[in-house]
C-alpha cells in the first residue's frame, strides 16, 4: 500500500476528499502542501518505473518517471500552488475539492505506465472538470457541465474501447508503448486523444467550460484540462504526420474565433486552443528539437494561460461579465488588474522576455524547414493575430472614458497576489529560460535573444498592433459589440439536438405503438386460451366431440392391442 502513494497525484487526490471536511481558513493550507508534498514526490525519485503490481494477469505501473513526463509534473504542481493562492479570495470547499482532484487525476495520468491506468487517471481528471463547471455560479455553467460531461462521456468510451482491442489484437501487455494508428485500437485511442486537446470539431467544450466556470475555475482549466492529451500524443503518437494539419487547424481556428470574440474568457480558450496546436503541429514533425520544442510549449502555456484567466477571472469576480464591450473604465476602476491582464496577455502573444516567447523561438526553429515553411507562417502569423486579440483589444477597451468617472472596486488581494505570483513566472521564464531548456529531454543549449530571432518577433508584433491601431482610427476596424459569434457547438445544440429529440420522440411513439400491439395480440391469444379450455370442461357439449371422443378411445383400443400381440 506505501508504493501506491508513490506516484505524485495520489497527494492531491487524498487531499481533495480532506478537504470536503477541512474548515475554510485551513483549506489553503492543505492545498498548499498537498501540491509541496507531490512535487518533492516528483524532484526525489529517480528515472524508471518505481512501483507496480500485476492485476487480471496485467503489468500496472503506477509510478513511470522519465524526461518525457516530468516537465508535465512540475508544471502541473506549480500552476496547483498559484491557484491554491488565488482559492483564499473565497469559499466553496467542493470547487476546491474538485480542482485538487482534477489536478490528482492530471498527474497520475501523466506519471503512470500502462494504459489502463492512464484510462482511469484520464477519466478521474475529466470527471473533476465537469465538477468544477458545476460549482460554477456564471449563469447557464450547469448546462456547460452536462454537455462536458457527454464529451467526457465519449472519449473515456473511446479510451476503453482503444484499450480492449489493443489488448484483444495481440499486444503483449498494456505497458507504453508507440500505437499504430491505422488498427481499431490505435484509432479509438488516436479519436479519444482529439477530444481532449479540442481538435476542430471537438474544440467547443474547451471555451465553453473555462466561460462559464469560476474564476478560479477558468484558470484550473485552463492549467490542467488539455495538457493530458498532449502528453499522451508525444507518448503514444510520436511523428504522426495527420498531427501536423490537426494542429494547423487548432492554430487557424483559435486565432480567428480568439481575434472575433466579445467574451474575453472565451477569447483566451481560443488562445490557448491556438498554442495547443501548436504544440500538436511539433509533435507531429516528430524530431528531437520538435517534440522537445512541444513539451516546453506546453509548460510555458500552462503558466501564461493560467495567470491570463486569473486576472480575467478577478474582472468577472468584481463586475460579473468579461466582456470587452462592457470594459469601459476599467483602467481606472481595476488598475493592478488591468495591468496584470495585459502583462499576462503580452505573454500569451509571445512577447520577447516573457515565457512564450523562449518556447515559441525553439518552436519556429524546429520547423523551420523548407517543407514546412507554411507552418513556421502559420505559428508566426498566430502570435501577431493573439497580441492583438488578447493585449491591444482589451487595453483599448479599458482605457476607454464614459461619463461618468468609475468609482475604484479593485480585486481582492489574494487574487491579484495569485495572478502577480503567476506573472512573475511568466516573466522570469522568459528573462532566464535557461532552467527551463534543462528539463526538456532533448539536451538544447538555445540562444532565444538572438538578434536574428528577437528582431523578426518584435517588428511582427509591431506591425500588427500598427496595422490594427490604424484600421481602428480610420473605423475600419470593427467596433467591440456585445456578439456571440456561432462556432460548431450551435451546429450540436441546434440541428444535431433537434433531430436527436425527434428521433427521440418517433422512437417512443414507436415503442408505445409496438408496445400496444403486443399487448393486444397478448389479449386475443389470452381470449382464445380461454375459450378452448372453457370447451374442455364442457366436452359432450357438440356431436362432434363426442365422435371425435369415441374415434380417439378406439385408437387408443387398437395401440394396445397391437403393442400386446407384439
Amino acid at each position: 500500500m506505501l508504493a501506491i502513494t508513490l506516484n505524485p497525484g495520489f497527494v492531491c487526490i487524498i487531499a481533495a476528499l480532506l478537504v470536503l471536511a477541512t474548515p475554510h481558513a485551513a483549506r489553503w493550507i492543505v492545498m498548499f502542501f498537498a501540491a509541496v508534498i507531490a512535487l518533492v514526490l516528483l524532484l526525489d525519485r529517480e528515472f524508471g518505473a518505481a512501483s507496480a503490481v500485476a492485476q487480471m494477469g496485467l503489468p500496472v505501473v503506477l509510478l513511470n518517471l522519465d524526461a518525457l513526463n516530468r516537465i508535465f509534473g512540475i508544471a502541473a504542481l506549480m500552476a496547483l500552488i498559484m491557484l491554491t493562492i488565488f482559492s483564499t479570495a473565497r469559499r466553496n470547499r467542493y470547487e476546491d475539492a474538485a480542482i485538487l482532484m482534477m489536478a490528482g487525476g492530471v498527474v497520475s495520468a501523466v506519471f503512470v505506465g500502462d494504459l489502463i491506468s492512464f484510462v482511469a487517471a484520464a477519466a478521474l481528471a475529466g470527471l473533476a472538470a465537469a465538477w468544477i463547471v458545476f460549482c460554477s455560479p456564471v449563469e447557464g455553467a450547469s448546462r456547460a457541465g452536462v454537455r462536458l460531461l457527454v464529451w467526457n462521456g465519449l472519449e473515456g468510451l473511446l479510451l476503453l474501447v482503444g484499450v480492449a482491442f489493443h489488448l484483444a489484437g495481440g499486444a503483449e501487455s498494456a505497458m507504453f508503448a508507440r500505437l499504430d494508428l491505422a488498427s481499431i485500437g490505435g484509432g479509438c485511442i488516436f479519436a479519444a486523444l482529439m477530444i481532449r486537446i479540442g481538435a476542430p470539431l471537438a474544440h467547443v467544450w474547451l471555451k465553453d467550460t473555462i466561460a462559464h466556470a469560476s474564476p478560479l475555475g477558468g484558470a484550473a482549466l485552463s492549467a490542467f484540462s488539455t495538457m493530458v492529451g498532449v502528453y499522451a500524443l508525444a507518448r503514444f503518437f510520436p511523428a504522426e504526420p495527420l498531427l501536423i494539419p490537426i494542429g494547423a487547424g487548432m492554430i487557424v481556428l483559435g486565432a480567428l474565433y480568439a481575434a472575433s470574440v466579445d467574451d474575453l474568457r472565451a477569447g483566451a480558450g481560443y488562445g490557448l486552443m491556438t498554442q495547443t496546436g501548436v504544440c500538436v503541429a511539433l509533435i507531429g514533425v516528430g524530431s528531437p528539437l520538435a517534440v522537445a520544442a512541444a513539451e516546453g510549449h506546453v509548460f510555458t502555456s500552462i503558466f501564461v494561460f493560467a495567470a491570463l484567466q486569473m486576472a480575467l477571472g478577478a474582472v468577472l469576480a468584481k463586475r460579473g461579465v468579461v466582456r470587452l464591450s462592457q470594459f469601459e473604465g476599467l483602467a481606472r476602476a481595476m488598475p493592478v488588474t488591468t495591468a496584470l491582464m495585459l502583462v499576462t496577455g503580452l505573454a500569451a502573444s509571445g512577447a520577447p522576455g516573457l515565457a512564450l516567447y523562449t518556447t515559441q523561438a525553439v518552436a519556429l526553429e524546429a520547423v523551420a524547414q523548407w517543407d514546412l515553411r507554411w507552418l513556421w507562417a502559420l505559428i508566426g502569423a498566430s502570435a501577431a493575430v493573439l497580441f492583438v486579440s488578447l493585449t491591444l483589444r482589451p487595453a483599448l477597451a479599458a482605457h476607454q472614458h464614459g461619463a461618468k468617472p468609475p468609482k475604484f472596486n479593485e480585486a481582492p488581494f489574494s487574487m491579484l497576489l495569485a495572478a502577480g505570483v503567476a506573472a512573475f513566472f511568466c516573466v522570469s521564464i522568459g528573462l532566464a529560460p535557461s532552467w527551463l531548456y534543462g528539463l526538456m529531454p532533448t539536451a538544447l543549449a538555445f540562444a532565444p535573444f538572438a538578434i536574428d530571432r528577437v528582431a523578426p518577433q518584435l517588428e511582427l508584433l509591431g506591425a500588427a498592433g500598427a496595422a490594427f491601431i490604424v484600421l481602428r482610427a480610420l473605423g475600419l476596424a470593427p467596433k467591440e459589440r456585445a456578439l456571440d459569434l456561432l462556432d460548431i457547438d450551435a451546429f450540436y445544440r441546434g440541428p444535431v439536438a433537434e433531430a436527436a429529440r425527434w428521433a427521440g420522440a418517433v422512437m417512443l411513439r414507436i415503442y408505445a405503438a409496438w408496445g400496444a400491439a403486443i399487448a393486444a395480440l397478448a389479449a386475443r391469444g389470452a381470449s382464445a386460451l380461454a375459450a378452448w379450455t372453457r370447451s374442455c370442461d364442457t366436452p359432450y357439449l357438440g356431436r362432434g366431440w363426442a365422435a371425435l371422443q369415441m374415434w380417439a378411445l378406439a385408437a387408443l383400443a387398437a395401440l394396445i392391442f397391437i403393442g400386446a400381440q407384439l
